[in-house]
């Protein structure tokens, strides 16, 4: 700790320590040997007390303070930058030229003496990069403190001692050169690669080479008898050559990666390493002007820009953009030296370091260019096995597929080649949006891993799974039988049947399948695909477990008929089948739903699953639902005289939830056919509530306002939160059937479990629940005890023309437990 007066005298010393002029020392040491020079960086510094010398005031620390600190840093070393120009200039201009111990002793070391205090000061300014500025400052403060000892000797004389001591201060710069180098190549990789390491030694060994063809042929002249001097004579070339080789090997190593303070420190330690090598031939050769200008053009400049390197501030990383890969440049001018060494050796006379060295570059050299070699195979390889293999399941790709039929088909093009049939099954996930939407994108990732472990089982040994994209799978079957196609595709639905594990979630999920066969259904691969997706999406919308691509359905020109769509509604083409809903507590039909069927004048009775896409497609779905809306209530009127109770249900689309006059056309037609509202019940599905949600929720409250029953229609199926169904107005819950068909299994426990938590759910919340899908009476009867309000399914009733439908249901017949009806304490409001 210093006092207060101490500090004044360290300015005032620090303001008398700046020279008005400076010279670079031509000090012939009393033995021809290797001259080390002058260099170094940083403030006036005395070696016994740097701390206490450059200690920043406390603000100093503070961001800004810093920036100022720096600031005036650098500063100062452009000011001793000017000063070293022009004492060049003026050393040239000077016709004659003597040694001066003033000039080309004291005043050296003054300088150096600061230019290595201020390298110094970096490193206890800031932490960042304080290791660099450390290491690479005390190594400067080594070499400023030999230069001064040699100094004292020229006053004092020499000894064995002084010339010693000279040459620890001198070497020791060495290895902290190398820390610092290390240390800062440290800070801009965070791992080097193994062929980065070899680029960084064939650069070195490269450089190395070229250097010792110089430098220990010029230490020739550098021997005497003196042990001292012939150590201190090999000492430095050997630090210049490793010091070279580092420089040159980081330099490889950070190709690409580059900045302004590492290209100003790379420059000096090969500044300060050509400056020891001139001073080598020179100083034997006695030019003694040559050499001073040599001293300051070498050492003191690179001890200068080594200061200026660590003060400079570097760019700011931009982390969004692509690193150049490392040239190989360098690496390769360092081997073509190393031969070139190894033919100057021929020819005339060259040390045996260098040829030694030379030799290693072209070996490290070769042993790069192999493994080169291996790794591109290696790479290629992968890239390949990349390109068909889809990242996330690890399942074959998209690519894998077309690759797969290309083969097919071209095999097929051959007419000697036997002939083949490859049946491909199109499976897509059923609503696995609202598993990302539900438990997040991670969990449907997770699930989708899930799926290859859990299909592939069923497959036979030459099948194929792969991943088309999204939630698209697909399955390839070679020589395949329609039957083992279906089979195939029943024993996928199964094997979904068992809930995927998510997070600690239960989550069970379904998935429609179509099927095409090559060649019967198509001739090259997109056609094939085009069949498969078409089966799919009618499998889908039918909600059939899997459906085969059919000609006589199919092959109808999509587009045809939604060009025709417009025409059929104008002209009333569609007719409703209805099928009826049983009162469980009263064993009464209390309800009807309206299904849709379009009556084509060509093709006949077409299916929803066929046109309904193509009038959303054809944005349609509005005028198709106002015609759908006013046939059954005109039908439901016809029946409201003998059955004034009856419900008449119609299904609606999310395109209905997002148009703002769905509410007004729905109130119009009521009030033309004055149809009271709440007999009429509007189903949507639970998917079109989650996908427009907030839309939805306006539009269900304005349809609850008019007194019209909204239904939740597939509940059960989706991920709706129960948060989001106590926040909508809706008065009835529609089980989905693949709940409810063969519910009464045995090996259905947990649905049963699920259903009556359902059913308990939805008149907690004051719901109607009604259950659909009910094919037997084991089912029906079931679900009675389990409290629901109202059944649907085939073993009631198939949906048939109006004229058709029958609302006397002979309950002994249908399910005797039906008769003496349990009192049920549900809300049907």
């Amino acid at each position: 700790m210093v006092s207060d007066a101490d500090d004044d005298e360290v300015e005032a010393g620090r303001s008398k320590s700046f020279p008005t002029e400076l010279a670079s020392p031509d000090r012939s040491r009393s033995y021809s040997g290797y001259y080390p020079g002058v260099r170094g960086s940083g403030p006036a510094v005395g070696p016994s007390e740097p701390a206490e010398l450059i200690a920043p005031a406390p603000e100093a620390t503070s961001p800004s303070g810093v920036e100022r600190t720096r600031t005036a840093v650098l500063i100062v070393l452009g000011c001793l930058g000017v000063l070293l120009v022009g004492y060049v200039a003026w050393l040239v201009a000077r016709r004659h030229f003597s040694y001066s111990r003033l000039w080309n002793g004291w005043m050296p070391d003054g300088f150096e003496l600061i230019v290595s205090g201020l390298c110094i000061a970096r490193g206890l300014v800031r932490q960042s990069g304080r290791a660099v500025a450390l290491a690479l400052g005390f190594g400067l403060l080594s070499w400023s403190l030999g230069d001064t000892t040699w100094t004292v000797q020229s006053v004092i004389g020499t000894s064995s001692a002084t010339k010693l001591l000279g040459a620890l201060f001198y070497v020791a710069f060495y290895p902290l050169a190398y820390v610092a180098i290390v240390a800062f190549m440290r800070r801009r990789l965070r791992a080097i690669s193994a062929p980065s390491l070899l680029d960084g030694a064939v650069a070195a060994l490269g450089a190395a080479a070229v250097c010792a063809a110089f430098a220990f042929q010029g230490s020739e002249y550098a021997v005497t008898n003196d042990t001292l001097t012939k150590a201190t004579n090999l000492a430095y070339p050997i630090g210049d050559l490793l010091l070279v080789g580092l420089v040159v090997g980081a330099a490889a190593l950070l190709s690409g990666r580059s900045t302004v303070p590492w290209v100003v420190l790379a420059g000096a330690c090969v500044l300060n390493c050509i400056g020891d090598t001139v001073n080598l031939f020179q100083s034997s050769e006695g030019h003694l002007r040559i050499d001073a200008i040599s001293h300051v053009l070498a050492w003191p400049l690179a001890g200068l820009l080594m200061t200026i390197a660590v003060w400079l501030r570097p760019p700011p990383v931009d982390l969004l953009a692509r690193q150049r890969p490392a040239s190989f440049w360098l690496p390769g001018l360092a081997a073509t030296s190393g031969l070139a060494v190894l033919v100057a050796a021929t020819v005339g006379e060259i040390g045996p370091i260098a040829i030694a060295l030379a030799i290693a570059s072209l070996v490290a050299a070769g042993v790069r260019l192999v493994w080169s070699t291996q790794r591109l195979r290696a790479l290629t390889e992968h890239r390949g096995h990349q390109s068909v293999t889809d990242e996330l399941t690890g399942l074959g790709n998209r690519r894998y597929l077309y690759d797969l039929f290309e083969a097919f088909f071209l095999d097929q093009a051959d007419g000697t080649a036997a002939r083949r049939t490859l049946t491909f099954m199109f499976v897509d996930l059923d609503r696995f949006k609202e598993i990302n939407d539900s438990f997040g994108h991670l969990a449907g990732d997770e699930l989708l891993k899930q799926l290859g472990p859990r299909l592939t089982p069923s497959l036979g040994a030459h099948d194929v799974l792969v991943r088309y994209g999204g939630d698209e799978f697909g399955v390839v079957l070679m020589d395949a039988s329609a039957e083992r196609a279906a089979s195939m595709a029943q024993k996928l639905k199964s094997s979904l049947h068992e809930p995927f594990q998510l997070n600690g979630v239960s989550v069970t999920v379904s998935a429609s399948i179509g099927i095409a066969t090559a060649p019967a259904d198509a001739d090259d691969a997109g056609k094939l695909l085009d069949c498969a997706d078409v089966a799919m999406y009618r499998s889908k919308i039918g909600r059939c477990p899997f459906a085969f691509y059919d000609d006589r359905v199919d092959t109808e020109n999509k587009w045809r008929l939604g060009n025709e769509l417009g025409l059929a509604i104008e002209q009333r083409q569609f007719v409703l089948y209805y099928q009826t809903q049983l009162d469980l507590r009263s064993g009464q039909i209390a309800a009807v739903e309206a299904l849709v069927r379009w009556q084509h004048p060509r093709l006949g009775i077409i299916a929803p699953a066929k046109f309904l896409p193509l009038a959303e497609q054809a944005e349609l779905m509005p005028a198709l639902t106002a015609l759908l809306l006013d046939n059954a209530l005109t039908q439901g009127s016809k029946w409201a005289g003998a059955r004034p109770s009856l419900t008449v249900s119609v299904n609606i689309s999310a395109t209905n939830l997002l148009d703002h006059g769905f509410t007004d056309l729905v109130r119009s037609l009521l009030s033309r056919h004055r149809f009271p509202p709440s007999r009429l019940a509007l189903e949507i599905t639970e998917t079109s509530v989650i996908e427009n949600f907030e839309q939805a929720k306006l539009v269900i409250g304005d349809l609850a306002s008019i007194g019209i029953i909204v239904s939740v229609d597939d509940y059960g199926a989706g991920f709706t939160a129960i948060s989001y169904l106590s926040s909508l107005a809706v008065r009835e819950l529609k089980l989905d059937m693949r709940l409810i068909t063969g519910l009464a299994s045995a090996s259905r426990e947990r649905d049963r479990e699920l259903v009556r938590s359902t059913i308990e759910l939805g008149h907690a919340l004051g719901l109607r629940v009604v259950a659909e899908g009910i094919e037997d009476e084991a089912t029906l009867d079931l679900l009675r005890q389990l409290k629901c309000d109202f059944a649907q399914g085939y073993f009631i009733s198939r949906p048939v023309p109006a004229d058709e439908v029958s609302f006397g249901v002979d309950v002994q017949e249908l399910a005797p437990s039906l008769l003496p009806a349990p009192t049920v304490a549900a809300s049907t409001n």
